[in-house]
């Protein structure tokens, strides 16, 4: 799933980004930059998962985040603390679309603000998500590092299901309790994660539901066109962050909770992990799909493009005729 994450993300990610740098010159402002970022992000994140294939698996009171490979020969330290990256790759996605619903707020009722998205204000959005990621990263690495119970407490699970020895591959554990007690530690790193997604949705939430609310007196003076163009950016946000909450966000708050309610289970919860990086993909297509000015971008570039290899074709047929006729003056006078 991997693979497809990273080729689906590839090849849509850059239609869209394509489209969004030389095709669509006028009403994305800077927000096209937002839009590149977003698609930028989510290729790195599909990367990561290409080359480093994780593994989540849930057993009894504990969430279990490993690894079977080893590129380029790191060690498990190292790998431990890049898979740690990879769900701050996560995180940034999610503030990202955070970013573009404050952008769309600020758009309709706040104009003046949107100064904050050029130049050098920009970094401020750069250096937003890069911090939550970060942050995200290390209470995944720091406070899910494995240790002694841990690996006592996983090691049968891994070797019975992975035929792995636990102490041979890099893993992550989220481990709810140690005999009758809470394991702070990792209550702590749950506790961080969750106050960062507490923070985006709520941005995503409030600027979703006052768009909602006043978006029809807002565009009232805005010109047709415009009025089009920022309903069809509303739908395409709404569409982003209902599927991947619906879709895979939940489960996954549901998955990485469950450990606490201490139930007898075991099961690999890759179905829900292959999801993470396929939906930058989606998110290419659910933006082409609702926003009408890539409909005829794409058509503009596939015309181009057919222009472009019928006048090599013609030049190609237009020196293959001279090349004809020339041979055959040449045969003519030597006859």
């Amino acid at each position: 799933m991997g693979n497809l994450g990273f080729f689906s993300n590839a090849f849509f990610g850059f239609i869209l980004v394509y489209l969004t740098l030389f095709y669509i010159k006028r009403q994305f402002g800077s927000y096209k930059y937002l839009l590149v970022n977003f698609q930028v992000l989510g290729f790195v994140f599909a990367s990561f998962e290409f080359l480093f294939h994780t593994f989540l698996h849930t057993y009894n009171a504990s969430l279990t985040y490993f690894s079977l490979s080893r590129p380029l020969g790191l060690s498990n330290y190292a790998m431990e603390w890049m898979m740690g990256i990879y769900t701050g790759l996560y995180s940034a996605t999610i503030c990202q679309l955070a970013i573009q619903f404050m952008y769309r707020y600020w758009a309709i009722f706040d104009t003046p603000k949107l100064r904050y998205f050029y130049g050098f204000y920009y970094f401020i959005w750069v250096g937003y998500y890069t911090f939550f990621g970060v942050l995200w990263a290390f209470a995944v690495g720091h406070f899910f590092a494995m240790d002694d119970f841990g690996r006592k407490y996983l090691g049968d699970e891994i070797l019975l299901r992975y035929e792995r020895n636990i102490t041979d591959i890099p893993v992550l554990g989220l481990i709810a309790y140690e005999g009758d007690n809470i394991r702070w530690r990792n209550v702590y790193g749950l506790s961080l994660m969750t106050l960062i997604s507490t923070v985006q949705y709520s941005i995503i939430i409030i600027c979703g539901h006052q768009m909602y609310i006043g978006m029809k007196t807002k565009l009232a003076v805005l010109s047709a066109q415009h009025r089009r163009l920022h309903r069809q950016f509303f739908r395409a946000l709404v569409i982003q962050i209902s599927a991947p909450t619906i879709i895979l966000f939940c489960p996954v708050f549901f998955m990485i909770y469950a450990p606490f309610a201490d139930f007898e289970m075991s099961f690999p919860s890759c179905i829900i992990q292959s999801g993470f990086t396929v939906y930058p993909a989606l998110d290419s297509v659910i933006m082409m799909s609702c926003v009408s000015e890539y409909g005829r971008a794409f058509k503009k570039l596939v015309h181009n493009t057919k222009e472009k290899y019928a006048v090599r074709a013609n030049k190609e047929e237009s020196k293959e005729t001279v090349k004809n006729t020339t041979s055959t003056k040449n045969l003519t006078t030597k006859l």
